[in-house]
């Protein structure tokens, strides 16, 4: 602005400078010519004075037009000059703002790289440590490996064996199974030859002792005595007590021609429809009374309660109970022999064949392996300390 005004006025007042000038011009021009004697014309006078008195109307118009056209440009300029401030100002502001924005981005960055660093700093210590004590832990582990000797190997197949002969000698005793006794001697076996001990040939010799025992042991199927039983039981839910015969077919009476035709074939329907509801047999010997429901229940719970009862006495191993069960069965048994022979019979022959079985079979003693390895043991511990 302070450099522009002078600028300005100079070139104001130079316009009004030639505006002057263009007016006097004018005048001069415009005047009337004067006549010889020195008196003026008066008629061209008058037509040069409205000339220039329009010529002056027109200079001053224009030089109005000029300096208002001027002073527009003045204004114009100046609130161009007050915009450019304003927006100077308004970019200074926003400057500053990112500024402000960019330093306090630049503290919280550097604040959260500093947390995440310790916080991983804090991770990497507490993971070092752990595989720290995993190091010392193992090495703790290769330490005790390495006091271990080839007596500490030989003592812990030793006491494999051992514990293999007892579970042989309670599993014959507890479940009266030879099989699985004898697999379990022959499993301490193998681990007895894998020591390979010329001190313990005298318990592998027990151990063979022992084995050919349970060999020479009857097998008692009781799987299949069991499961024979029980299809015992499903049948003797199948007997019956009393069951009415089936009346045969009878072809459709002719039509009577007569009353006298017709009723006497009244008469044998009723006698056909009286014969649905009573039944009269002749026999030669006397019939036995039939049982009542309830009478009919006991029995057929009964017969199955001795069946089971034969069951738990198989798989007990206990031959008198067996026994007696099955032999009390064929009495409640023959119950049912009037109404279902067949049926009847069929389970009595059953029962008679399971009674012939033996159920129990003494087992023989293979203690003599255990008490064998407790002795060698005891001698080998002296040698053991010795060392």
């Amino acid at each position: 602005m302070s450099t522009q005004d002078p600028q300005q006025n100079e070139q104001h007042g130079e316009a009004s400078n030639s505006v002057a000038t263009a007016v006097e011009q004018s005048l001069a021009q415009g005047g009337a010519p004067m006549a010889p004697g020195g008196k003026p014309d008066t008629a061209p006078r008058k037509v040069s004075s409205a000339v220039g008195w329009l010529s002056l109307l027109l200079v001053v118009a224009l030089a109005g037009a000029v300096v208002w056209e001027m002073r527009q440009g003045q204004a114009r300029e100046a609130a161009l000059t007050r915009r450019l401030a304003q927006l100077e100002t308004f970019s200074q502001q926003k400057q500053n703002t990112l500024e402000t924005l960019g330093d306090r981005w630049q503290q919280e960055l550097r604040s959260g790289l500093g947390a995440v660093r310790t916080t991983m700093d804090d991770e990497t210590s507490r993971v070092s440590g752990r595989l720290d004590s995993v190091e010392a832990q193992l090495l703790q582990q290769k330490k005790e490996l390495a006091r271990f000797s080839a007596s500490d190997r030989d003592s812990w197949l030793l006491a494999e064996a051992g514990h293999l002969l007892r579970l042989a000698n309670q599993r014959l005793v507890m479940a009266g199974d030879p099989v699985a006794a004898q697999a379990l001697l022959n499993s301490a076996d193998g681990v007895l030859r894998e020591l390979d001990d010329a001190s313990l040939h005298t318990v592998r010799a027990a151990v063979a002792l022992d084995i050919a025992s349970l060999r020479a042991t009857p097998r008692v199927d009781m799987e299949g005595i069991y499961l024979r039983l029980a299809a015992l039981l499903e049948q003797a839910d199948g007997l019956v007590i009393f069951q009415l015969p089936e009346p045969a077919a009878q072809p459709p009476p002719e039509v009577a021609s007569d009353w006298q035709a017709r009723l006497q074939q009244g008469y044998a329907a009723a006698l056909s429809r009286l014969s649905d509801y009573l039944i009269i047999r002749r026999r030669d010997v006397p019939m036995q009374a039939l049982m009542d429901p309830q009478w009919e229940g006991l029995v057929r719970q009964n017969l199955r309660m001795l069946l089971e009862q034969a069951q738990t006495a198989a798989l007990s191993a206990n031959q008198i109970l067996y026994t007696a069960s099955l032999d009390r069965a064929q009495q409640w048994l023959a119950q049912f022999r009037e109404s279902d022979e067949v049926t009847a019979r069929a389970i009595a022959v059953e029962i008679s064949r399971l009674s012939e079985l033996t159920v129990f079979v003494p087992q023989p003693d293979i203690s003599r392996s255990l008490q064998a390895l407790d002795e060698a043991s005891q001698l080998r511990v002296p040698a053991g300390g010795g060392q």
